[in-house]
């Protein structure tokens, strides 16, 4: 099992995230076991540099965003920020990548450096051919549900043509086996398949756990359930989680 974060956790109306600067939510998803998570606009856009240094450092979990790098180089923007981690459960590997929110000027004015996600991942993906399953955890947003829709807001000659959501970077970008999404707040009760890739969405403000059930063998990764269950009251507290908060 790999439990993972798609970004946004941190909320600045939450005293607690507000006066720690997004590190009491990263310690919540620590406790709670979560193997991977990508900063989405939540993390990136309130605090700056400084700040996301000390959360990506203040957690043992892998933090991700492949598409944010430093304004003078092409090293990640803080210490310890990965493009993608390798996870291996018992002979399988499998790779997580991280994308966040593509908005290039909003970015700058906070320090970071953003390239557009699909240009970023048709050079990465490839290069991931020793895993045998590749995971986007990406805070793009789902995106629209037609390419008509998609066209009539991102016109061809327009900058923000560029800027996709989940749906179109399943199109845009081969090799993607999974798309966990975040960012658009959607609530997907059943899994999108765009071509071979399956796109997963479980909502907003942890209403509900997504949970994708997949079957691999040697060359082909197959999704078989796909369900999002409610944590509400009936979810008894967590007596670790409970004494943290």
């Amino acid at each position: 099992v790999l439990l993972l974060d798609a970004g946004d956790s941190s909320e600045r109306s939450a005293w607690e995230s507000s006066i720690t600067k997004g590190r009491a939510n990263f310690f919540m998803l620590e406790a709670m076991g979560y193997d991977a998570s990508t900063v989405g606009n939540g993390e990136t856009f309130q605090w700056g540099l400084g700040a996301l240094a000390k959360l990506v450092e203040s957690v043992h979990f892998p933090v991700l965003a492949a598409n944010l790098f430093a304004m003078d180089s092409n090293q990640p923007p803080v210490p310890g920020l990965k493009s993608h981690a390798i996870f291996e459960i018992e002979k399988l590997k499998i790779a997580v990548v991280g994308i966040t929110v593509d908005e290039p000027s909003a970015y700058s004015r906070f320090g970071y450096r953003n390239e557009f996600a699909a240009d970023v991942l048709r050079d990465l993906i490839p290069r991931l051919g020793e895993a045998q399953v590749i995971i986007l955890l990406s805070h793009l947003g789902f995106g629209y549900q037609t390419d008509e829709e998609y066209e009539q807001h991102h016109p061809k000659d327009s900058p923000r043509a560029r800027i996709l959501g989940d749906r179109q970077i399943a199109k845009a970008v081969p090799g993607i086996d999974v798309i966990v999404g975040g960012h658009s707040h959607t609530l997907l009760n059943e899994m999108r398949c765009v071509g071979d890739t399956v796109i997963v969405q479980a909502g907003d403000y942890g209403k509900f756990l997504g949970r994708l059930d997949l079957e691999i063998d040697s060359d082909r990764v197959k999704a078989i359930h796909y369900q999002v269950i409610p944590c509400d009251e009936n979810v008894p507290p967590d007596p670790t989680l409970s004494g943290m908060l």
